[in-house]
């Protein structure tokens, strides 16, 4: 299952889960790759920006390694027009952002999400001071709103972890997420949450998983620990993200490995590992990973 190119000349193929665009920085140049799962495209986001025309592609442009600090995860759901629609996005934040703190304009660089088929970005400016009733003023809105749930959820499942256990990541999937939302919404019934996995990446590299049970979070099965972690020095660097409904890719910058952990409808298991050397330029070193995309096509119910 593991994909080593560099091990074998003739295996071109990396062969990581399809459907995500994945952007690595790496914070001391400030080198910036995207790499897509499906086509196995690399790009230079700086040179790419650097070469365009559109200036919403040039915004992607970082040139300030002061001002890298972590990357976060914003899945923009919404209804438009009576139907789902989701627009995934990451933020590049400042070294001074605290994790669940109300985000504005003054403590991110750059907002970045599709342009149709093309990457592009905001820049943090453009937020700033937003007309009452505007567009960028319910967007921020909406960011905030994830940035409270996110927080919520990770306070939940800290309390839940086993003693001598340290919270790293907290994760729930998005798109199950948001129907179970618009479930109570339509419904004078209380919707079951009960299959909803919250996942738990802790510092000393163990997954955990829970689902909500009458007292709270309760375990499914035992832990998961991943490969060659003994300790993750920055919480804030490390990433999961969605693979499909029955797993997730966790990036992990202290051991610049990859990993799928997912079910297949039994226990979750680490699936699969990729060093991020297989497929970023020989000599790189990825501080941290964004991801943007659903993974395997969705089921949308």
């Amino acid at each position: 299952d593991t994909a080593a190119k560099n091990q074998d000349p003739e295996q071109t193929k990396v062969d990581l889960p399809a459907g995500l665009t994945l952007a690595f920085v790496e914070a001391s140049s400030p080198k910036y790759y995207s790499f897509n799962t499906t086509t196995e495209a690399l790009v230079d986001l700086n040179n790419l920006a650097a070469t365009s025309g559109d200036s919403s592609v040039q915004k992607l442009a970082i040139s300030d390694t002061s001002t890298i600090g972590s990357f976060f995860h914003w899945p923009d759901f919404r209804m438009v027009n009576d139907a789902e629609a989701l627009d995934s996005k990451y933020l590049l934040m400042k070294p001074g952002y605290v994790a669940g703190a109300t985000i504005d304009s003054t403590q991110f660089v750059q907002l970045v999400h599709f342009h149709d088929a093309d990457l592009a970005a905001h820049s943090a400016d453009e937020f700033a001071n937003p007309t009452a009733g505007s567009s960028k003023e319910a967007g921020l809105a909406r960011l905030n709103s994830h940035v409270t749930f996110q927080k919520e959820l990770e306070a939940e499942v800290a309390e839940a972890l086993p003693e001598g256990q340290t919270l790293c990541k907290a994760y729930v999937d998005p798109y199950q997420k948001f129907e179970m939302e618009q479930a109570e919404t339509s419904t004078t019934e209380t919707h079951d949450h009960g299959d909803l996995v919250h996942f738990a990446l802790t510092q000393s590299g163990r997954m955990y998983f829970y689902k909500e049970g009458t007292g709270g979070l309760e375990s499914i099965q035992g832990f998961v620990s991943l490969d060659d972690v003994s300790t993750i020095d920055n919480c804030a660097k490390a990433t999961i993200v969605r693979t499909s409904e029955d797993g997730v890719l966790v990036f992990v910058p202290d051991t610049q490995k990859l990993y799928l952990v997912d079910s297949h409808g039994g226990d979750y298991h680490q699936h699969s590992t990729w060093t991020v050397s297989s497929f970023l330029p020989t000599g790189f070193h990825a501080d941290m990973m964004a991801a943007i995309g659903e993974g395997a096509a969705h089921d949308h119910e």
